[in-house]
């Protein structure tokens, strides 16, 4: 049998075209009257009414009255309960939520547990959709049809409400009247998809598609249409499914939301899972690329570097240094040359804005936003990959002519020049005597920086070596002789003083 034959198939039956009906108008309208639950934060509300419909069900089979009546005033009771509960107590609303749905719940069942003769309480729980009469199915259109009107007619107002209720009333819209409309709405929906879905599981068609959409795009209008296929898709699907599985209608029509969603949260172009993985991780190679342009940059222009010795800076391995490498030649930021890589021109003028953006950000932080000079690096490290060339020229205006970042590292001009410097030694490695000045500093390692600022070892600062001892030096600082340890001073460089 071929797939025409297999959708053409079931709507021989009656039955069949009257529960399609019924799941296309129940899928369009929950997926409508959902969009507005979920952007209010509402969706606890929608479970509650829809729980709290089963002692108006109850008693509505006690008196011969239709389902309908019964389960349309106990829902609007249990929403103005809500606010009544609410209002005069200390309760939040997800606590006045959550305590008179389980009641509501809990009189229904207390109720059905002694009519002698039973509701069919499965099908009140979870619906039938292929049940449905020719009555049900046209007090289900009519009630989708009243919250489909009323919510076209007033759009524009309750969107307003939806997302801003204080700009609302301040521009004179009847909030609460709003609020009363949409519990209304709210309670017609849920009863209009009892017979489809049930008690239990019309929350899911009201906030699955919805939810779906939500992942999908970021503009309301656009939301609702898009939310309403997708509740008709799963309702179709999952009523098909249903057919030819012979399981619960209402049951698989919520498994194809839920599995709608799923696919939407996995494979969304924007905020999908999968897309949101690869973003990081070409984030992450395109950080990591640009390290390596630093690293180099930091070489004079001719000097060729081995990629292991490029790793060992970077504190990478080997393998991922080469990998790099070859990226970056691709391309043409590195050439290879003499068992080495060096940048090429464009090479050097990316690598310099990137050293230029990274110390402006740390001046930034240290000077304007007082962030210690030992918690800038990383910082800088993460807002510079986020940085257009605007704003590093705004950052350059903002902290103005400085020609050396926090930690003494010099900043490239916008031209990609960097100013030449005298020639700098390690502290470790003058003599003793010698008097020096502090050029700069290591600026990854916090502990270090850390001890670097307690004892005064900071860019500009004049020094003396005293003493060389067994746990590492002594150096004079400001007329102050303080120990240094060797690990330390392999952090500091220095310009002999002449």
């Amino acid at each position: 049998m071929n797939v025409l034959a297999r959708l053409i198939e079931p709507l021989q039956y009656t039955f069949m075209q009257q529960g399609l009906a019924a799941a296309v108008l129940v899928g369009v309208v929950c997926a409508i009257m959902g969009s507005f639950l979920l952007v209010k934060r509402w969706a606890l509300l929608g479970d509650a009414i829809s729980h709290a419909v089963l002692p108006g069900v109850a008693i509505a089979f006690l008196l011969g009255l239709p389902f309908f009546a019964g389960a349309l005033v106990t829902g609007m009771l249990t929403a103005l309960g809500i606010g009544f509960v609410e209002r005069h107590t200390r309760l939040k609303q997800d606590a006045a939520m959550g305590l008179l749905f389980v009641s509501a719940f809990a009189l229904g069942l207390a109720i059905i547990s002694r009519i002698r003769s039973p509701v069919d309480l499965f099908h009140v729980l979870f619906g039938n959709v292929l049940a449905v009469s020719r009555g049900d199915l046209a007090l289900t259109a009519a009630s989708g049809l009243l919250v489909v009107g009323v919510i076209a007619f007033l759009y524009k107002e309750l969107l307003m409400w939806a997302f801003d209720p204080i700009m609302a009333e301040s521009v004179g819209l009847p909030v609460r009247l709003l609020h009363y409309v949409m519990l209304l709405l709210t309670s017609l929906t849920i009863v209009a998809s009892l017979q489809a879905v049930g008690i239990v599981l019309v929350i899911a068609m009201l906030i699955a598609p919805p939810a779906t959409a939500i992942l999908l795009t970021d503009r309301f209008h656009r939301m609702v249409p898009l939310a309403a296929g997708i509740g008709v898709h799963a309702a179709v699907v999952g009523l098909y499914l249903s057919y030819y599985l012979d399981v619960a209608s209402g049951a698989t029509m919520v498994l194809v939301s839920a599995l709608l969603f799923g696919l939407a949260m996995a494979l969304s172009p924007r905020r999908g899972l999968v897309s949101q993985a690869l973003r990081r991780r070409r984030t992450a190679a395109e950080a990591r690329a640009t390290d390596y342009m630093k690293e180099l940059f930091a070489h004079p222009a001719d000097q060729p570097v081995p990629p292991e010795a490029l790793a060992g800076r970077l504190r990478d391995s080997p393998a991922r240094a080469r990998a790099a490498t070859r990226h970056l030649s691709r391309l043409g930021l590195v050439e290879a040359h003499g068992g080495g890589v060096r940048l090429t021109a464009e090479g050097r003028r990316q690598a310099a804005h990137a050293v230029r953006t990274h110390r402006l950000w740390e001046r930034f932080l240290v000077d304007r936003a007082g962030v210690p000079w030992e918690e800038v690096h990383a910082a800088a490290d993460r807002m510079e990959h986020e940085s257009t060339r605007a704003v590093t020229e705004a950052l350059a205006s903002a902290v103005g002519p400085q020609a050396t970042d926090p930690h003494g590292a010099p900043i490239p001009t916008k031209e990609g020049l960097v100013a030449p410097r005298g020639a700098e030694y390690l502290l470790s490695e003058l003599r003793t005597g010698q008097a020096a000045v502090v050029t700069s500093v290591e600026d990854e390692d916090p502990e270090i920086l850390r001890t670097l600022s307690e004892v005064g070892l900071v860019p500009g600062r004049g020094i003396r070596l005293v003493a060389v001892t067994d746990e590492g030096l002594l150096v004079a600082i400001d007329g102050e002789e303080r120990p240094v340890s060797r690990r330390v001073a392999r952090s500091v460089l220095v310009t002999p003083a002449r």
